[in-house]
Parts: C-alpha cells; structure tokens; sequence
C-alpha cells in the first residue's frame, strides 16, 4: 500500500507519516475509507510547545543559491527572503527581526532588479 500511495498519489515522507499514524489499520483495507482520510485527515493536536523551545524551521533555499540581494541565481526576478532561507533562529524578536531585514534585503535586490543593475 506504501508503495502505491507514493507513486500513484505522491504521499512520501511526513505525508506518508501522518496518514499512517492517524489512519487506522481498517481504513487501509477499504479503498473508500482511505480516500477520506486522505481528504480530511483528522488530525487532533494536544497542546503548543512551550515558547522558549521552538526554532524557526531549518530548510530553505540555500545562500550560496542566491546573490546579494537574496535573488535565486536558477530562477532570475524570483527573491526569497525570511523562512524561506535555510536558516534557524530562536523564536520572537530575532527571528522576526531577521525575517524583515531579509526582506529589506529582497526589496533593495528587486528594485536594484527592476531598474536593471548588476
């Protein structure tokens, strides 16, 4: 069944992960049932982490994939900035103040983009 959720369906990974931890083991044994789970997944949520333990996402677009004003070297016109950069930063202040001097960053490589300079 794994193998044709993947290919059939593209459920690999965290996907995968979650429709066979919240699915139960008769909803894969009917088609029907399955499909709706995979629609709706019911998925309950116990409660937050505390504050003070979650980082931002690691992941993202690499530094070395974009130029100085974070536009994609692969993808000209296309700027990232924020999460999207492959980064992790505490929670809160930093990770917000960061998130908008990238920005910053983004908008000044934009309208550098834009007015056509190098």
């Amino acid at each position: 069944m794994s193998s044709h959720l993947q290919s059939r369906m593209g459920l690999t990974g965290v996907k995968a992960g979650l429709l066979r931890e919240c699915a139960s083991a008769d909803d894969f044994k009917d088609p029907e049932q399955l499909a709706l789970r995979i629609k709706a997944l019911p998925l309950a949520l116990g409660s937050p982490r505390p504050i003070d333990e979650p980082i931002s996402t690691a992941g993202g677009v690499t530094f070395d994939a974009v130029n100085a004003g974070l536009m994609l070297r692969a993808a000209p016109g296309v700027f990232v900035a924020g999460e999207m950069l492959d980064w992790e930063a505490p929670t809160g202040g930093y990770l917000l103040t960061a998130c908008m001097a990238s920005g910053r960053v983004a908008a000044s490589g934009a309208t550098d983009y834009l007015a056509g300079k190098p």
